[in-house]
This record gives C-alpha cells, sequence and structure tokens, in this order.
C-alpha cells in the first residue's frame, strides 16, 4: 500500500465482513466498513491544522466529506479521503483525493475565458454607474413622481366636481320646471364627458412625457442588455469548454466527458466535484477495487440545506446520480433502494364517510397518489373500493412516510369546495411529531418562519430560500420529553412540500429532525410524524368537523 492517499484499516477484515457487492452510493445508511473508514477520518479532522495553524473543522461553516474503502493490488484494504467543492480556499489538500478535473487542459483556456468574462462585467458596472445614467434616472423618477401627484390631484378634483353634479341632479328633481330640469341636466352631462377627456388628455400628455424622458436611458438598457447577453453567451462557452476538462473513467476502461450526462451538455454547476465522484475516479485510475462508500457532513449547519454534524447522507440525486452508474460500470453493484413498504391491502382505515366524502387514516410508507416507482397508493386504492365514483379526489396529500388523517371527495364540485378552504386557510390541522433530540426548556411554544422551494440539484429535497423560496409558517407546541426525544404538535399555517420535517430539522428551525426522517435527519423504522387532526367544514352543510386519529408512536 505504496500510495500516500490511502489509509490503512487497522484491522484486517474477514471474507465475511466485506460486501457481496458495491453498496448503492444512495444508500441511506453506510457498510460498516464505510462507516468504521469515516469515524477515522472523523478523528484526523478534530486534530488535524491547516499551515496557518486553524484546524480543519473551523476553517469551515460546514463541508461534505467522503470516504471510500477501497483493495489495492495486494488485497489489502485501505480508504480515499475527498471533501466536496473546495476547503479553506483550495481544491487540493494533503491526504485528500484531488479533483478529478484535468487542470493542464483546463489552464489552456479557462484564465482567459475568465478575463473575459472579468471585462464584460467591468463594462457593465461601467455603464450602471455612468452619471448620465443615474442623471437619467433620477429625471424619469422625478417625471413619474409629478405625474402621480397631477394625476391624483385631477382626480380629486373631479370626484368633488362630481359630487356636486350629483347633489345639482338631486336638487333639480325637486323643481316643477320640465324646461329648466333638462336644460340644466344637459349641461350637467356635458361637464362630465369634459372631464373624462380632460382625464384622458392629462394622461396622454404625461405619458408622451414620460416616454420622451425615457428613450435615453433606454438606449442605456439595451446597451447594458447587450452586454449582458455577450456575458451569458461566453459564460455558457465556458462552461462548456471546463466540462470537457472532466473526464469520468469507469472500471470497464471507458471515458467520457461530463456533459454527455446532462441536457445540453451543461451539468449543474459543481457536478464533479463533490466527494464521491472524485474518490471513484481516483480508484478507477489508480486500479483500486472499491468496497464501500460513505458521506457525510462535518461542522456547522448550512443556511439553506438541511445537513447536520455527523450525519450520514447519500450521494445527492441532481449532479451524482447522472454520473455515477457509468462511473461504477464494471462493478457488481447493489441497486438504488427504493423506500416503498408493503403496506396491508384493508389501508387505508375508513374514519367518516357520507354521501359527498370521506376521510381516511393513510399508514405510514403509503404513497398518497402514484409515484415514479409504484402504482400502489392511496388514491388507486379508493378507486378500486368506490367503482361508482370515477371523480373521486384528494383533497390534500400526505409525504409517503407520514401516516394521519386525509380528506376525500367523492366528486368535482365536492372537490372544488373544499380545497377552497385549504386555500383559504381556514381547515385547521394537527400533527403530532417525534424529534430526534431534546428541545430546550423554554419556550413551551413558539412559531417557524422559514420560506422555502425546492433543491434542484437533490430533488425531492427542499431547501430554505429567502430569495426565492415561498412563505411558510408552523406554530408548534410542545408535549413533553421521553428517553431523549420530544414529542410535540405541529400546526401549519401554510402547506409547502416537507414544510414540518424542514421546519423541525432546520437550523433557524427547532434544529432537532424529527425520528427516522430518511432526507432530514437519521433513517428509522419510519418517520415519527402524524397527521393526527383535522377540522373543516361541510362542504354542504356548513356544519363544523373535527376528526383526530390516534397516534400510533
Amino acid at each position: 500500500m505504496n500510495d500516500p492517499l490511502l489509509t490503512r484499516m487497522p484491522v484486517a477484515a474477514e471474507p465475511h465482513e466485506l460486501p457481496a457487492r458495491f453498496p448503492s452510493p444512495f444508500a441511506y445508511s453506510p457498510h460498516p466498513l464505510a462507516e468504521q473508514a469515516a469515524q477515522m477520518l472523523q478523528q484526523r479532522l478534530k486534530t488535524e491544522r491547516l499551515e496557518d495553524g486553524r484546524s480543519l473543522l473551523t476553517a469551515n461553516s460546514g463541508k461534505m466529506f467522503g470516504v471510500l474503502v477501497v483493495k489495492d493490488s495486494d488485497g489489502e484494504l485501505g480508504f480515499l479521503s475527498a471533501f466536496s467543492g473546495m476547503m479553506s480556499g483550495h481544491w487540493d489538500l494533503p491526504g485528500f483525493v484531488p479533483p478529478l478535473c484535468d487542470q493542464v487542459f483546463l489552464n489552456q483556456f479557462y484564465p482567459e475565458g475568465a478575463e473575459v468574462l472579468a471585462q464584460f462585467t467591468q463594462q457593465l458596472k461601467k455603464l450602471e454607474q455612468d452619471p448620465q445614467r443615474l442623471a437619467l434616472s433620477q429625471a424619469v423618477s422625478a417625471v413619474e413622481q409629478q405625474r402621480h401627484l397631477a394625476i391624483l390631484t385631477m382626480k380629486a378634483q373631479h370626484k368633488e366636481a362630481k359630487k356636486q353634479r350629483q347633489l345639482k341632479r338631486e336638487a333639480l328633481q325637486l323643481l316643477d320646471d320640465p324646461e329648466l330640469q333638462q336644460r340644466t341636466m344637459a349641461v350637467l352631462a356635458s361637464t362630465s364627458k369634459r372631464h373624462d377627456r380632460e382625464a384622458t388628455d392629462i394622461k396622454r400628455a404625461w405619458r408622451n412625457k414620460l416616454r420622451h424622458v425615457k428613450q435615453h436611458v433606454d438606449s442605456y438598457e439595451q446597451q447594458m442588455k447587450q452586454v449582458k447577453d455577450q456575458r451569458s453567451e461566453k459564460s455558457r462557452q465556458l462552461v462548456r469548454l471546463v466540462f470537457k476538462a472532466y473526464q469520468l473513467h469507469n472500471f470497464l476502461g471507458e471515458r467520457k466527458p461530463m456533459g454527455d450526462f446532462f441536457l445540453d451538455g451543461l451539468p449543474p454547476s459543481g457536478s464533479g466535484d463533490c466527494a464521491a465522484p472524485k474518490m471513484i475516479h481516483y480508484a478507477s485510475i489508480h486500479q483500486l477495487q472499491p468496497i464501500a462508500l460513505a458521506e457525510f457532513w462535518w461542522g456547522e449547519s448550512p443556511s439553506t440545506g438541511i445537513r447536520h454534524h455527523g450525519h450520514y447522507y447519500p450521494s445527492c440525486r441532481g449532479k451524482c446520480r447522472p454520473i455515477l452508474p457509468f462511473m461504477l460500470g464494471g462493478l457488481e453493484v447493489d441497486p438504488e433502494p427504493i423506500y416503498i413498504e408493503q403496506v396491508a391491502e384493508d389501508e387505508p382505515k375508513l374514519v367518516y364517510e357520507d354521501e359527498h366524502m370521506l376521510l381516511i387514516n393513510k399508514p405510514a410508507g403509503l404513497l398518497s397518489v402514484p409515484g415514479n416507482v409504484s402504482e400502489d397508493s392511496v388514491f388507486n386504492r379508493l378507486l378500486k373500493r368506490y367503482p361508482d365514483c370515477p371523480e373521486l379526489r384528494l383533497v390534500h396529500r400526505l409525504d409517503m412516510s407520514t401516516s394521519g388523517l386525509i380528506l376525500v371527495a367523492k366528486n368535482l364540485r365536492i372537490n372544488k369546495l373544499l380545497q377552497k378552504q385549504f386555500m383559504d386557510r381556514t381547515v385547521e390541522k394537527r400533527y403530532e411529531a417525534l424529534l430526534d433530540g431534546l428541545l430546550p426548556p423554554m419556550p413551551e411554544q413558539g412559531e417557524v418562519n422559514l420560506p422555502m422551494r425546492g433543491d434542484l440539484d437533490d430533488r425531492p429535497r427542499q431547501m430554505v430560500c429567502h430569495e426565492h423560496g415561498k412563505p411558510s409558517r408552523t406554530y408548534w407546541q410542545r408535549l413533553g420529553s421521553e428517553n431523549g426525544f420530544t414529542r410535540v404538535f405541529f400546526y401549519p399555517q401554510t402547506g409547502r412540500t416537507h414544510q414540518l420535517r424542514i421546519h423541525a430539522s432546520h437550523r433557524d428551525g427547532l434544529n432537532i429532525p424529527i425520528v427516522g426522517d430518511d432526507l432530514y435527519g437519521r433513517i428509522a423504522e419510519r418517520m415519527m410524524l402524524h397527521a393526527q387532526r383535522l377540522c373543516f367544514l361541510h362542504p354542504l352543510s356548513r356544519e363544523p368537523m373535527t376528526f383526530e386519529a390516534p397516534t400510533p408512536f
């Protein structure tokens, strides 16, 4: 074992301790050998120092690391170590697998391309800060404000005039002179039309004045758009060239450029720089046989996605799933796990039914609607039970791993009426959850308010995003503590995907994931989240209805 990047395993593994096939990189739990290697790397992260004296742990707010247990040509076991992206401003650090891109090839064009992009950016900045453009923009703002005040003044005058005309019309009704009434009414009507023409003329005049001022600003905007378009095109060209430097190898001796695996040849930013592809690439070109893989988060949680110190995570779906099957070519690999459970045929249980709707108690492990990997779902099972209700619809849904109450409409009209209650947020929903840790003693209740959106690089995961996320609010209430866990009620005020799971696990939420949450916490027998209570109005009678389903954990 002469490779300086290989760390020897402390104890030789027995044949029965080795996996029969390489475990799927998308499994949530690592193989014991990979976990042992990860613990050795974690010990190193606690003690090793950078050249400036900082520890690897404190030099970064948080980082995804990985280990790949391998067998060398002599049959000895060791492991490779890697980190995702950059660490402490470096792509390459001693003891870690280097990036898989061809740095020599990259250096042939990237510095020049980056300089061109910088020139476009500088040109754009110059246009944005041009004193004449700023003066013209201020002039436009001034004209817009003048127009706004002029139109407001005109509208107030016309409104008062209209009020006076109405009083005159009412007074005319008391006169016995029809001829005078007719002449006066004609004058009032003429005044009304004159005010309408005046309003049209004033608005047109201000519109023309504003257009004249804006013409000069528009020339700057057109120049800026042209520079932005040129910069975007140059950036796309540069990205395509960059990813040509990412030549992927596998264990069949094949090689393909990274862009071949993504639409339009444009991989997401950071593709190929995750820990797993770096280590697998290194193993393939150094004749090392991969045995098992583990990736874990080390350090502070990020502000957007959900990562917890010391937790293991599968390889990401957006950047790694398209390339890892090719990179593992030539190895026997376990199929990607599908977490679909066998659920008893008599599920879901019926809680309430009338001629318009029904309420069911969904078990954990059953999809609400058909998915990509399974047709078995609450919806399809209910269609079989109710063949006379072809318009049957689920009014709302629960995650596959969540159990509890789901409201079902028997026809489209009832579905629309019930959905309106959900959209108007007049439905009261209460969930019960068991958190994987202890909340601080105070407060006993509170609110989590974190905007959310989908994680485009790792679906179906969601993330917190203050720029593009949709508002999401959850009230919570502590029920008690038990064996190191905390039991809580959740009252969601919005209905975002994975809202309660994110609000429980995010560092700016409760910072403790739900027990068994395989996406944002640790995998367990099941996820301890249950839709326990539902309050709404009957869609036709408007009678208040309240239902509860006992929590099964």
